[in-house]
């Protein structure tokens, strides 16, 4: 990855100086691929994390003298017209989804939120009502939160050294488009 990602900027020289090359952002899970993405590319993108996993590695970004590397990270934030149980449900549920991929596994265990996860997995709570959230899973995400839980949220990741903060809201499949518009214009109104 890195080898192309040197070709594709030795690449952007050909550009006529009038256009400016695009900027290049890394996703990195772990602290290794940060360290070496962060000398080459312009960002780095970090996903469905904590603020301590995100601060952990911007201070191994930055210690390594990358000051100038903008750190993005994914914010996922889960919402339902239904009822809060449907949000956190599907939040629940996305959790597991990336708990499945090998690599999410290891971040949300050196993150401190995979036994919250595992219990999960194993438990039939996710489909009683209602679904009660692990206080270390909110820290990572939240469900049909008020504008001070989403301002105090998107802090908490700002001073963890994410310069980027990136909403990423999700809706049921079937949700109400005047709900999600409603919800969108809530989360501008917040920030």
């Amino acid at each position: 990855m890195l080898h192309r990602l040197d070709e594709l900027k030795k690449a952007f020289q050909n550009f006529p100086r009038e256009i400016k090359p695009p900027e290049i952002y890394v996703a990195a899970l772990r602290q290794g691929i940060a360290k070496r993405a962060a000398v080459m590319a312009d960002g780095l993108l970090l996903n469905f994390c904590s603020p301590s996993h995100a601060a952990e590695l911007a201070a191994g970004v930055r210690a390594e003298g990358e000051s100038r590397i903008e750190i993005a990270c994914y914010l996922k934030i889960f919402y339902s017209s239904k009822s809060d149980a449907v949000a956190r449900r599907l939040m629940m549920q996305e959790f597991l989804n990336y708990d499945s991929a090998p690599q999410y596994h290891e971040m949300f265990v050196q993150d401190g939120t995979a036994k919250a996860i595992s219990s999960f997995k194993s438990s039939e709570e996710l489909k009683s009502e209602p679904v009660e959230i692990p206080n270390e899973l909110l820290r990572v995400s939240l469900a049909n939160p008020r504008s001070g839980e989403l301002t105090q949220y998107v802090r908490a990741f700002r001073q963890a050294g994410v310069t980027l903060p990136v909403i990423y809201p999700y809706f049921p499949n079937d949700e109400d488009s005047d709900f999600k518009i409603e919800s969108i214009t809530g989360i501008l109104r917040s920030l």
